[in-house]
């Protein structure tokens, strides 16, 4: 079975808190299993990073509920692509405030994600630079 990823990258809404972030996981936790969506959502120094992976239908009616989702804004997507197989067994979410236990593999798919992620902000600060410095003033 062919696997759809979806990863983005998003800023939370200020004053988000430790109970809106559980509210996020627990929706997750109830909704993606019945979808066959698996992923991991990492909320750290004032960002969010989420990896999807599961049927394209679900994943494309996912993102449009997180884009519609008040709780961030700023969103970039940074990784489409199709797989055969996903690269995780369960949805799992590693938090500035709430951190589950995760397997090595996991943890290491967690560093792939972040780094993934910021040279995706590091492409955009060099489009946005190279933008300034062709229109002076």
């Amino acid at each position: 079975m062919t696997v759809y990823r979806l990863a983005y990258l998003s800023r939370p809404t200020p004053g988000i808190t430790a109970e809106d972030i559980r509210a996020i996981a627990a929706s997750a936790g109830r909704n993606n299993p019945g979808l066959a969506v698996t992923g991991m959502l990492i909320h750290e120094f004032n960002r969010f990073i989420q990896l999807l992976e599961g049927p394209l239908d679900a994943i494309e009616a996912l993102m449009k509920a997180i884009i519609a989702d008040r709780r961030h804004t700023d969103i970039r997507i940074f990784l489409r692509q199709s797989a055969p197989e996903g690269t995780l067994s369960r949805w799992v979410m590693w938090s500035d405030f709430d951190r589950i236990p995760m397997s090595r593999r996991e943890m290491e798919l967690r560093e792939e994600i972040v780094r993934a992620a910021l040279e995706s902000l590091a492409e955009l600060d060099a489009e946005r630079w190279h933008g300034l410095s062709s229109n002076p003033g």
